[in-house]
């Protein structure tokens, strides 16, 4: 996978019912991300592996308020993808510390 420069860090919390709350930082600032399950992946007991609606407290690219985030599973580690419906905008990749899902994402371009 080719290197790509790092532009924050996330955690994202199961709240138990198919949300997620996140915070994570971008620049000097934090933020948080609000999620909902919208597809699971069949047999998968994995609460975060699943595509979700999400949105961010931050501007957001062309003023839309609602994105997709796609979680996958790789071994002990997970690969995230966040989507405007055509593009993907930021990757990331995590690992589960004390429950949470804990990583780092960049941008796409």
């Amino acid at each position: 996978m080719e290197a790509k420069e790092i532009i924050g860090s996330f955690t994202l919390r199961d709240e138990g019912d198919g949300c997620f709350t996140s915070k994570y930082h971008h620049t000097d600032e934090c933020f948080t991300e609000a999620c909902k399950k919208i597809i699971t992946e069949k047999n998968n007991p994995d609460v975060f592996v699943g595509d979700f609606r999400t949105c961010w407290l931050e501007e957001k690219p062309n003023g839309q308020p609602e994105f997709k985030l796609t979680i996958i599973k790789n071994v002990n580690t997970y690969l995230l993808t966040w989507n405007d419906g055509s593009n993907d905008l930021f990757k990331g990749t995590a690992m589960i510390f004390e429950g949470n899902l804990v990583g780092a994402y960049w941008n796409c371009n």
